[in-house]
């Protein structure tokens, strides 16, 4: 009962470890886009003019 709770164990630190590999295998030759919004982070600041002296 002993060695079957262990090989049990072992397969299931074997799967996890397998499933949570980094994909290193796959090969990817796109560029990853980041899509751009009207109001990110990456967009200029909106210069809003002074009010009109009165």
């Amino acid at each position: 009962m002993k060695k079957l709770f262990l090989l049990g164990t072992f397969a299931l630190l074997a799967t996890t470890l397998f499933s949570c590999t980094t994909d290193e295998y796959e090969t990817n030759t796109k560029k990853a886009v980041v899509p751009t919004y009207a109001d990110g982070p990456g967009d200029d600041p909106i210069k809003v003019p002074p009010p009109q002296p009165k």
